[in-house]
């Protein structure tokens, strides 16, 4: 009986009369997408509330540290700079990669005064 409704559905071609009942059906079939989506990723949120619960693991915000003021640098007349001022600098410039970016790899080749 089921393939007698199936074949008979399948020979009957429907052809919207007008355009409105199209953009009925269209939106129609939106908001059952939408409100489908919205549905998995409550049940998924709900999910994640009772795991993390279930293990006693809570995600806890760490508190931005202040950062220190710098010194200011003694000026130098030429045009290099000397070892330990490039290790102060390359040193700074990873913390505060590590800090954003904790995949981050990089080399300092070359540090040239502006």
């Amino acid at each position: 009986m089921t393939l007698n409704l199936l074949a008979g559905a399948a020979d009957k071609t429907r052809e919207f009369s007008n355009v409105g009942e199209a953009a009925l059906y269209a939106l129609l079939g939106f908001l059952v997408v939408f409100c489908g989506i919205a549905f998995l990723i409550f049940v998924v949120w709900i999910v994640g509330k009772i795991m993390s619960q279930a293990t006693g693991k809570t995600v806890k915000k760490q508190p931005k540290e202040k950062v220190k003021e710098a010194q200011p640098t003694p000026k130098i007349d030429n045009d290099e700079i000397d070892d330990e001022t490039v290790a102060v600098i390359t040193a700074a410039i990873m913390a505060y990669y590590q800090q954003n970016n904790p995949k981050c790899e990089f080399t300092v080749k070359r540090i040239k005064r502006i």
